[in-house]
């Protein structure tokens, strides 16, 4: 395991589970992981209970779009010599940045000066938007210290175990599947984004306090998700979590302890106002919940994704192109807010490569999903891309069971 190019980390997080899909998206620019493991293989007649929802046969005519699209990507990175990691003037970049908002948070934030309690949470922010999602990906660097150093140095925001499962294991390979994908099952049984879900009778008003669910995502998602998925050994009552030993929960517990140490022991140690120490707290868990639903929420979250989820089509790279949404391709500004998930069709191809090398790729896409027919669904402006998302909410408020009851009444 040592000996693993990637690390020891994305191989501790596929033991005990079906890894095929993880292992084909982060290999999708070489065939030498392919032969290696060649000589591991398992006979067939071994694998009864093994059912994949996805044909990896990439000489099967129904993967022509997927083994097109390696090739292609394959030759793009090798004739402009692109280093798939983040480049070392921006990596250099973002170490800066976090040091400056070390010292805000120490000069500033927590002196209680009230311009910072919005600043220095965005500061924050950007410095972990445009790390710690890359180094989740493994493709932050190729050094395994500095992936993990900027996997585990933003407790606050989710443990990695937890995120891990939700995203890396879960959501980027099921991607918005029903029963199969965490992030269709947030904010369940108050709020819904699938129809499938059992329609509740307050859902009718989830247009009004969807904001609120925004506000409060980080926090849920740094407790309430961590909480039941230690305690039960399944996330979201649909992914089996990893079972720690002693040692390993441990360091889970003191991880959760230095993140609410962070945003809540420090401020009502220094304020001797408990609403100016209540601020501080609820304020920076509401501007990160803010912008992690502002720049996720619309990157699946449209009728057409989430209606394509309902169908996977067999190749996963097609599902992939269907279930997700790009927007606001050359803004600098939605960029720098979400370090490159604006481009989410291409991050989902290849999440193993860095976010700043996804706008070369994206012409590629474009022109096979053109030649294939495959939907490519794309917005030139937040605005569109929001309003798409919040007409999902919307539908999701409506009692579709009643309204299907209605039609066979007629029919």
């Amino acid at each position: 395991m040592a000996r693993h190019p990637g690390g020891i980390r994305p191989l501790m997080m596929s033991r005990g589970r079906d890894s095929t899909e993880l292992f084909e998206s982060y290999h999708s620019l070489s065939d030498s992981p392919r032969n290696i493991l060649k000589k591991f293989a398992v006979p067939s007649k071994n694998l009864k209970n093994y059912v994949s929802m996805f044909n990896w046969d990439m000489d099967a005519p129904e993967n022509a779009f997927q083994k097109e699209l390696r090739q292609l990507v394959r030759e793009h990175v090798s004739k402009n010599k692109i280093d798939t990691m983040c480049p070392t003037h921006l990596l250099v970049a973002n170490l800066v940045w976090t040091a400056l908002t070390i010292y805000c948070t120490y000069k500033y934030y927590w002196a209680g000066e009230w311009w910072s309690m919005l600043v220095v949470p965005t500061m924050w922010w950007i410095s972990f938007v445009h790390t710690f999602h890359d180094a989740s990906h493994f493709a932050l660097s190729k050094n395994e210290f500095i992936t993990a150093l900027f996997v585990y140095i933003y407790p606050f925001f989710s443990s990695p175990t937890t995120w891990e499962h939700q995203h890396v294991i879960g959501h980027h390979v099921y991607t918005n599947i029903f029963k199969k994908d965490p992030d269709l099952n947030h904010g369940i049984p108050y709020f819904r984004l699938h129809t499938r879900f059992r329609y509740r009778v307050w859902m009718q008003f989830q247009m009004l306090w969807v904001w609120v669910i925004w506000f409060i995502s980080t926090f849920w998602l740094s407790t309430v998700y961590d909480w039941t998925g230690v305690t039960t050994g399944v996330y979201h009552g649909i992914l089996p979590y990893k079972k720690f030993g002693n040692i390993g929960m441990g360091l889970h517990l003191f991880g959760r302890a230095v993140s609410f140490f962070f945003t809540f022991g420090i401020p009502f140690t220094l304020f001797d106002s408990f609403g100016k120490a209540l601020m501080w707290t609820v304020s920076f868990y509401s501007v990160w919940g803010f912008f992690f639903m502002l720049i996720t929420q619309v990157n699946h979250i449209t009728e057409d994704c989430v209606e394509a989820g309902a169908e996977p089509n067999e190749c996963w790279a097609i599902h992939q192109v269907q279930t997700s949404h790009d927007y606001a391709h050359h803004s600098n500004f939605w960029w720098l807010l979400s370090a490159g998930l604006n481009l989410q069709i291409e991050h989902h191809l290849f999440p193993g490569i860095n976010n700043n090398h996804l706008i070369g790729i994206s012409p590629i896409v474009q022109s096979l999903c053109k030649k294939y027919g495959v939907k490519y669904n794309y917005s030139p402006t937040y605005l569109e891309a929001i309003t798409k998302y919040l007409r999902v909410v919307q539908i999701g408020a409506t009692d579709n069971s009643k309204k299907a009851n209605d039609s066979k009444k007629t029919a």
